[in-house]
């Protein structure tokens, strides 16, 4: 169990992001909307806080594009550097910092994680960003 302290930790972050965002973020992804596929914090959908990073991202993809998205409000998110975070890792044999660029093992993350009750999983780079595991949790900005 979090002591309260804990929680107001981890969720710190991503309520900043979240409110200076106003739920709006980014994504650097293919014409046929495929992002790049690396998948190190699980499966899902891909965003970033600043634009000028999913230009990046769309830079390197065909007919690459920067699509805008608004988030759930009220997501469980899970921070990269947080106890759970490497208790989900430590569950598959990993280090929190041992990536793997493997489909399955972040797929496995992402069970781990959302077994924990999380939405997604975050970062303080904005290279490797946020991930939200439900694509109903998120909805493109035309």
């Amino acid at each position: 169990m979090k002591s309260y302290q804990t929680f107001i930790a981890e969720a710190s972050l991503w309520d900043w992001m979240y409110k200076k965002n106003k739920s709006v973020f980014y994504r650097g992804q293919s014409s046929s909307g495929k992002g790049m596929g690396i998948g190190m914090l699980g499966l899902g959908v891909y965003l970033t806080w600043t634009e000028s990073m999913a230009q990046r991202f769309a830079d390197k993809q065909s007919g690459g594009v920067v699509q805008t998205y608004k988030v759930k409000r009220g997501l469980n998110m899970c921070d990269n550097t947080s106890k759970a975070f490497a208790e989900a890792m430590a569950n598959l044999g990993r280090k929190p910092w041992e990536w793997s660029h493997s489909k399955e093992f972040s797929g496995f993350l992402t069970g781990e994680l959302k077994q924990m009750g999380f939405d997604g999983a975050y970062t303080d780079n904005p290279a490797e960003g946020i991930v939200i595991f439900d694509k109903k949790n998120v909805k493109e900005i035309k």
